[in-house]
């Protein structure tokens, strides 16, 4: 039996499959999201909006549960997980067999840490002094390996310069972000994973901030391990994350730690016997996360739908206003302004964040704070006159906490 659709039918993303080549209905889009008629959303690099196709996939996920029972897992279940990552390889550009579900990019990193360190004796670990924690707190629990932080030179990215001069004969791995969390810099990935591999140290790269805001192509970028997840541009929710390892790899990888559903078989029960699967699936191991796979399904259906392309564009744009804004009222950022070295975030140096960010959020606009900052993050279906209105109450409140 074929899974039960979690897009319900004559959505705006059904009706944008027959608009492949016109302009997008934005508006239309934008009423997919019903958190935005509530407030101005500048946070969408936190938590995405949930879609209307993602309520009706957890209202699917409970009705399949209860007519079915244990055989849901076969009638429904099962082939959505199929589905998820036939999306995911859709979304990564990555061949089948190559992408795996975790319900966290954390998880998921301490997958693919121990099956890389696992394949070779070097025992150093490059990570950017400007990535996010769990990369780097991945590699400091462990006390096999010494880790080494890489320099920014402006406080904005790393470049892969500065990685390439501090890998020698002992690097076994670089570990670092596709996008700067807290300065929305865009990292030349592909430049640092050509010196990395040219030193024979392997590219492990966090990509859940660009995921769903940036096209990717996980083969154009040459990695040998690409972790996301659907919790910010994506629009999925927490519970789902993703691993995509590069096919020649995954036969020489063996995670440290599995479960029974990572095996070759297991509906063979085999207790005395570990045989991998074959193919990415031998990152999974444990029972999937399926109410929030659903959701992710869904939601990722959605923005396939609209095109990643034309919702990167559509962000370039709001962050190139929100950088504008900020020059015309003399407010420091952090980030690129080269329309090609950002996407979706741009951060405000900013005094009392935190309370600005409370403040904004009686105003009704909805910000993130990180120390000095404060971080704005546009969902790409609000129509340009809330960006500017959002700007306008942000400067005010800024002003404020600087009076």
């Amino acid at each position: 039996m074929k899974p039960t659709a979690t897009v319900r039918k004559d959505t705006p993303a059904d009706r944008l499959r027959s608009q492949r080549g016109t302009d997008v209905d934005w508006e239309r889009l934008r009423q997919e999201f019903p958190l935005l008629d509530r407030c101005i959303y500048f946070n969408a690099c936190s938590l995405g909006p949930l879609p209307r196709a993602g309520m009706q996939a957890l209202r699917e996920y409970g009705r399949v549960w209860d007519r079915n029972g244990t055989v849901v897992w076969f009638t429904e279940w099962m082939p959505l997980l199929e589905r998820l990552r036939s999306l995911v390889g859709q979304l990564l550009h990555a061949p089948s067999g190559t992408i795996a579900l975790a319900p966290s990019a954390s998880v998921a990193l301490m997958i693919m840490a121990s099956s890389l360190l696992r394949r070779t004796t070097r025992r150093k670990v490059l990570i950017g002094e400007l990535d996010f924690p769990t990369v780097g707190h991945q590699f400091l629990s462990r006390p096999d390996v010494t880790v080494e932080f890489v320099k920014s030179e402006d406080g904005v990215g790393v470049s892969p310069q500065a990685f390439a001069v501090r890998i020698d004969q002992d690097t076994a791995l670089v570990a670092t972000t596709h996008l700067t969390y807290a300065t929305g810099c865009l990292q030349d990935v592909r430049s640092l994973v050509q010196v990395a591999h040219e030193k024979g140290a392997m590219v492990l790269v966090d990509g859940y901030h660009t995921v769903g805001c940036l096209p990717i192509d996980v083969g154009d970028l040459g990695c040998d391990v690409f972790v996301g997840g659907s919790l910010k541009w994506l629009s999925g929710g927490p519970g789902t994350a993703f691993i995509y390892c590069r096919p020649e790899l995954i036969p020489e990888l063996q995670p440290v730690g599995t479960g029974w559903l990572g095996t070759k078989d297991f509906l063979t029960f085999s207790l005395q016997e570990l045989q991998y699967a074959e193919d990415a699936r031998r990152f999974e191991g444990g029972t999937w996360a399926m109410p929030s796979h659903f959701v992710a399904a869904a939601a990722l259906q959605l923005i396939l739908d609209v095109g990643v392309d034309r919702i990167s564009e559509r962000l370039r744009d709001f962050t190139g206003r929100i950088l504008d804004r900020c020059q015309a009222e003399g407010i420091a950022t952090s980030t690129p302004v080269e329309r090609e070295r950002r996407c979706g975030i741009v951060s405000l140096h900013c005094e009392r964040p935190e309370i600005v960010e409370r403040a904004l959020r009686e105003d009704g606009v909805i910000v993130d704070s990180r120390p000095g900052l404060l971080r704005l993050s546009p969902h790409w279906a609000l129509r340009p006159q809330e960006l500017d209105r959002g700007l306008d109450l942000v400067v005010n409140r800024m002003a404020m906490a600087r009076a």
